[in-house]
């Protein structure tokens, strides 16, 4: 038994959509809630049973939202629950969205298209007299790579889509001009294309730049777009340049991880406020009713008339 549970949870045998998952956290709650909530009625009533265990609960709820939303010592700020119900799970997410010259989305960032105002991430942290080894040591500099990397895959993406058969989606007047240039350049030993046949090759390194104007994250990356045609052995020759050096451009959007957590605190905050509320009603109430048979008086027994 103890082999097929493992089995289960290692292989994902159970989609996230089955009943079995969709019903695991309720009956987790009923079986883990419930017993305690038993054991509190047995000692007090079902009111004041739930009133406890209501402030118990939601108490320790509004804490661990406080620490998923502001961290504390040893725990990073912005973890815990990354979504809300009904939303993916990156809708919070930071994220890179790309965009090419003369775009709208250029529009929102004037300058943003000036080449010269990018610099590359060691400059751009002020990081430019390190080494290479003390420059990997630097968290700021592998932060600012890494996302990097991203705002690169995005923006490749979408300067030459590429479906799941390698296939590039581009439109008709671009891929003529693309064929003319691999015609035009193609090698005379070649006899077939590689599959991709159209692919990117970046051309330099990513830089950033800090727009002055709004003080968003920006940057830009240039990519060519090559050919690659194989030999009758289907070995592929060096990819040949078709159409011109494109420079892409990215703006950083830094999300807002802290929302999932700050609704979670703020709804167990005010459950935990309406539990403490109805808690203390019933203990006041409890206590009238004590004083109640106590101020009563008592009852003088009279003597039965001979």
């Amino acid at each position: 038994m103890l082999e097929l549970i493992t089995f289960l949870a290692v292989e994902e045998a159970i989609p996230a959509d089955h009943p079995a998952s969709i019903l695991a956290i309720p009956i987790g709650l009923l079986f883990l809630s419930g017993s305690v909530y038993v054991l509190l009625w047995s000692n007090y009533g079902a009111k004041k049973a739930g009133a406890i265990y209501g402030t118990a609960f939601f108490g320790f709820a509004f804490l661990l939202g406080v620490f998923w939303w502001f961290g504390g010592p040893g725990i990073p700020a912005n973890t815990g629950i990354d979504h809300l119900p009904g939303q993916a799970q990156d809708h919070y997410a930071p994220e890179w969205f790309a965009f090419e010259e003369g775009s709208p989305r250029a529009e929102f960032f004037p300058g943003a298209e000036d080449l010269g105002n990018y610099l590359s991430p060691e400059e751009f942290l002020g990081l430019g007299d390190l080494d290479e080894e003390a420059l990997q040591d630097e968290p700021a500099f592998g932060q600012l790579a890494g996302t990097l990397g991203q705002a690169v895959d995005n923006m490749q993406s979408q300067f030459l889509p590429v479906d799941d058969n390698g296939v590039a989606q581009i439109g008709v007047g671009r891929r003529e001009a693309f064929e003319e240039d691999a015609a035009a350049a193609r090698p005379d030993d070649a006899v077939g294309r590689a599959q991709p046949f159209f692919n990117v090759q970046q051309v330099g390194d990513a830089e950033v730049y800090e727009h002055a104007e709004t003080g968003v994250l920006l940057a830009t990356q240039t990519f060519q777009a090559t050919a690659t045609f194989t030999d009758e052995d289907g070995v592929p020759f060096d990819p040949i340049p078709v159409g011109d050096e494109v420079a892409w451009f990215a703006f950083f959007d830094p999300g807002a991880e802290w929302i999932p957590s700050a609704v979670w605190t703020g709804i167990s905050f005010l459950l935990f406020g309406l539990s403490l509320l109805w808690l203390d009603r019933l203990e006041m109430r409890e206590k009238r009713l004590a004083t109640v048979e106590v101020e009563e008086p008592e009852r003088i027994a009279e003597p039965i008339a001979q």
